[in-house]
């Protein structure tokens, strides 16, 4: 249950979270508000093989939609040394043109949601697709690591 916005959290939520993160059973999650804006459900989870430029055309769709979600993606990426390393990250998707109700309730959420989302390793908060790039996750996700330089 979100304190700030109301909206329930379903349980197939952290089901499906708990299973990415624990046997990445999928590249990654959308998840959103469903039942009249009343909860937050899964509506999405990708296969293994898709590609990052289908988590972009979801974000894209949704917003086509006039509809905020939340992601959370598990990317693979390289380090200088070659060595491959896969972080979880949880993605606040709230375009500028959505209704303004609507990025209330995705704003106000986001915090408890991302709260019981326990193994994100980074956040990030987009408005626009150029804000979301693979590249741009990578940094993200590079930031702190060692031997990353």
């Amino acid at each position: 249950f979100c304190q700030a916005s109301g909206v329930k959290i379903l349980d197939e939520v952290l089901q499906a979270f708990n299973e990415l993160k624990t046997r990445h059973t999928s590249r990654y999650l959308l998840l959103g508000l469903v039942n009249s804006d009343r909860e937050i459900g899964v509506l999405k989870k990708a296969p293994l093989t898709a590609p990052y430029e289908e988590f972009l055309a979801d974000l894209k769709a949704y917003q086509d939609q006039g509809r905020g979600v939340y992601g959370v993606y598990d990317i693979e990426y390289e380090l200088e040394s070659k060595q491959k390393r896969n972080k979880l990250v949880f993605v606040s998707w709230g375009p500028d043109n959505l209704p303004i109700r609507q990025r209330m309730l995705i704003a106000s959420s986001k915090n408890d949601l991302r709260r019981k989302l326990q193994g994100v390793h980074k956040e990030m908060q987009a408005s626009e697709l150029g804000e979301i790039t693979e590249d741009c996750m990578i940094e993200v996700c590079r930031q702190g690591d060692l031997g990353s330089n």
